[in-house]
């Protein structure tokens, strides 16, 4: 399978990212209606079991799965057996009670981890390289599960492999975390044993859903039929798949620096062409294995360039972005204009306006390593409903660096900001609670509760 091939097709497969950011959005609602009310009940973990299953068959999981039955084919071995997928799975789940525990103890730390531009960044590399191997331009000894020395594969490695795979899933499924633990968030600011394993076990009981499709696919999808010329077009078209994951990615985190959409559809399409006319380079000379690690190397080359030029001759974006952002001190309230829209950034001169003007007031929790906040900030430039209703109300945004966000953080109707980013909240004129969210994608919601004041 050629890497024209790969291009042509991810040219075919650029659909707007809202589409899954759309499924993301009704799962997770979903998933919180079923948990309101049940602390650690046994319908609590039913629903959670349910809503892993269900989130292990958006788009964005689907490249394990053709992962998982490559490693598990070549570690199991003409054997087969069970013990293998088996122990894929437990390395899988037991990610998820890991992430449990140190969510709860951390106060939601790993949640910014997972919402930081430079880890999906870093994942979109990883599904790259994941894309090219599976097409078949790359060799990856993970795929073939070889061991020096000629012994079979061990259980531990299989278990370590299982673990990559629950790392990988998470970063797909991480906005569910959020639901998971805010019935932890808002009983206590001070975890205790018995809410820390609640919260873990709950997200064991998540992991669990997540990775039986996985298990499902190791313990029967083994027994593939008889290879031609048609396994060819099946790897080049779940190459595609894959890439597109890492185009998702790769549009999150460089949001998160602030790039428009627009560049970073040209930047993800002219790294392609690049790698593409280097692995068309010497193409009589050179297998395509050697070929593709030399357009790996290029790319690579062309990235570290950019970013040692960044750093040596501009700030980053991040603090171009505040900089613009944070006026210096002058008469009158301190405001920030972002395309049609004005937001204020202090608390107490929107609550002065909204009093006098009779209107609510819209918060939004900002931090420039947040990508689903930049994703926010797109929608509110670029959705005309969106911004039609947003001018009946005061507008104001809180920076993760402003002293204020640490007050707003202290105060018990907002436990949501020690879990992580963003956050959405409706004030009445006087600053009583109105409406609060954590997903972005909640805009009818939103405008709702801002006509109804």
């Amino acid at each position: 399978m050629k890497m024209s091939t790969i291009v042509a097709g991810l040219l075919l497969a650029l659909p707007s990212v809202a589409t899954a950011d759309t499924l993301f959005g009704d799962l997770n609602r979903w998933v919180e209606s079923q948990l309101a009310g049940n602390e650690a009940s046994a319908s609590a973990y039913l629903f959670l079991v349910l809503g892993g299953l269900l989130a292990s068959l958006l788009p964005c999981v689907y490249p394990l799965y053709p992962i998982t039955a490559s490693v598990i084919k070549a570690r199991a071995g003409a054997r087969g057996g069970m013990l293998h997928p088996v122990t894929y799975y437990a390395g899988l789940v037991a990610v998820y009670f890991g992430f449990g525990l140190v969510a709860a103890a951390t106060g939601g730390a790993f949640n910014e981890i997972l919402r930081l531009p430079l880890t999906n960044l870093i994942l979109a590399g990883v599904f790259l390289l994941l894309a090219l191997a599976t097409a078949g331009l790359v060799h990856l000894n993970f795929f073939s599960g070889d061991i020096p020395g000629g012994k079979a594969p061990g259980l531990p490695g299989t278990f370590a492999m299982g673990m990559g795979a629950g790392v990988l899933s998470s970063s797909c499924v991480g906005p569910f975390v959020i639901s998971i633990l805010l019935s932890l968030a808002s009983q206590t600011a001070q975890a205790s044993v018995s809410t820390l394993l609640v919260a873990a076990t709950k997200m064991l009981a998540f992991g669990v859903g997540v990775g039986l499709p996985l298990l499902l696919i190791a313990l029967f999808g083994l027994r593939l039929p008889r290879s031609g010329r048609w396994m060819g077009y099946v790897q080049g078209a779940l190459g595609v798949l894959i890439l597109y994951s890492a185009f998702i990615y790769f549009d999150k985190g460089l949001a998160g620096y602030g790039v428009t959409p627009e560049r970073i559809q040209h930047l993800f399409l002219g790294g392609l062409v690049l790698m593409l006319a280097v692995y068309r380079w010497d193409a009589d000379k050179l297998t395509p294995h050697h070929r593709s690690e030399r357009a790996l190397l290029a790319l690579m080359g062309v990235v570290g360039v950019l970013i040692l030029f960044q750093g040596a001759g501009t700030p980053t974006l991040g603090q171009d972005a505040q900089a613009a952002s944070m006026p210096a001190a002058a008469a009158g309230p301190q405001t920030e204009r972002k395309g049609e829209l004005v937001w204020y950034l202090n608390r107490e001169d929107a609550l002065k306006v909204a009093r006098e003007q009779g209107k609510p007031i819209f918060v939004d929790f900002f931090a420039h390593w947040c990508a689903n906040c930049k994703a926010f900030e797109q929608l509110t430039a670029t959705t005309p409903a969106l911004i039609e209703g947003m001018k009946n109300a005061v507008l104001l945004k809180i920076y993760d660096t402003d002293p204020e966000f640490q007050e707003f953080k202290q105060d018990s109707r907002f436990p949501e900001l020690r879990i992580g980013l963003p956050f959405f909240v409706v004030m009445d004129g006087e600053g009583q609670l109105v409406y609060k969210t954590s997903d972005y994608t909640r805009t009818d919601e939103m405008l709702m509760f801002l006509g109804g004041l």
